[in-house]
């Protein structure tokens, strides 16, 4: 009963953020991203009892595009587009009033082609996504793209500079808002591959070409930055997101996919990271975004559980635990991280 309260209170305090000096709608959100080939991934819409409370705090579910095509790509095991259709996964989000992303490949080695046939196959991709997801009773929001500017640093792409993958973007972008502009189109940028001055200067170079960004998300590894460089890079990009009104993620992740309780020590780090660099529940980033795609030593993408939410390292067990850290701020409360 206790843990339903602080779900209520969150959601409250969510709505209350825009009161207050009649500010804009919040665009604080927590985004559920599982691994592609989890097993008990269609028992999330099989068995919603199992995760009540991080299904309260959860505003946005991420699928991968691969999860919408068939036939299917090993990378989802049995998550196929046909099992999640019979599961009534896409109908289910809507029912339940989640938003739904797709994580799609913009940007890609096998689309840097010398003339514009790769693009139109990314876009094609892309739109094919959104419609399987609205065939089976969905509604796409928000397109995310996987990190357009690792792929684009590859000398086929044009790299290592920057404006052959933007015009790339622009293009990408360009043709989804033609066939679905109400679908919002984000990136995802890996750091510290890029620097804080890179990443700033793509937001820059696709604004100027029109195809401004609808969110950032950043996959931050923070063993390679360390403590001190993600505090003070991830509060600038939040800065100069903010100032450009683009909202500003943290993508909450591991990077062991042998255990639940490995995958989850990592997690408890970025959390913990994340919750001193910020503070305050008020201050802290627009998305949350609880995502795994991490490869056991079999090859598989199957790492954390998703259920039930009750047991230690699930993914929506962490997800909570994520958001209760996360609305204490800045002062440590032990039990609140998903250790």
């Amino acid at each position: 009963m206790l843990l339903r309260v602080i779900a209520a209170v969150f959601l409250a305090a969510s709505m209350a953020e825009t009161v207050a000096g009649q500010q804009a709608p919040s665009t604080r959100q927590f985004w559920l991203s599982p691994s592609p080939g989890t097993i008990d991934y269609i028992r999330l819409f099989d068995h919603p009892e199992e995760w009540t409370l991080a299904r309260d705090v959860t505003r946005v579910f991420k699928f991968y595009q691969q999860h919408t095509q068939t036939p299917a790509d090993p990378i989802v095991g049995p998550n196929t587009y046909d099992a999640l259709v019979r599961a009534q996964a896409f109908r289910r989000l809507m029912q339940w009033r989640k938003q739904i992303a797709v994580e799609v490949g913009s940007v890609k080695e096998y689309y840097c082609t010398p003339d514009a046939s790769g693009m139109r196959n990314s876009i094609a991709g892309s739109v094919a996504a959104v419609q399987a997801i609205e065939q089976a009773g969905g509604a796409v929001s928000y397109l995310a793209m996987d990190e357009p500017f690792v792929s684009g640093r590859a000398r086929i792409c044009g790299g290592p500079a920057l404006e052959p993958t933007a015009d790339r973007v622009a293009t990408y972008v360009a043709g989804v808002r033609a066939a679905r502009p109400a679908v919002q189109v984000g990136l995802i940028e890996a750091y510290p591959f890029s620097s804080a001055d890179a990443i700033e200067a793509i937001l820059t170079l696709l604004d100027s070409r029109g195809a401004k960004s609808a969110f950032l998300h950043m996959d931050v590894d923070w063993h390679l930055s360390g403590g001190e460089a993600f505090r003070r890079d991830m509060k600038r990009l939040q800065t100069y997101c903010g100032a450009q009104q683009i909202p500003f993620g943290i993508i909450i992740t591991g990077y062991n996919g042998d255990s639940d309780t490995l995958y989850a020590d990592d997690v408890a780090g970025i959390t913990e990271l994340t919750a001193q660099t910020f503070g305050t529940w008020t201050a802290m980033p627009d998305h949350i975004i609880l995502q795994s795609w991490v490869e056991s030593r079999t090859g598989l993408r199957i790492t954390p559980t998703n259920l039930p939410e009750r047991q230690p390292y699930s993914h929506t067990y962490m997800l909570f635990g994520v958001f209760r850290r996360l609305l204490a701020g800045g002062a440590s409360t032990g039990g609140a991280v998903p250790r």
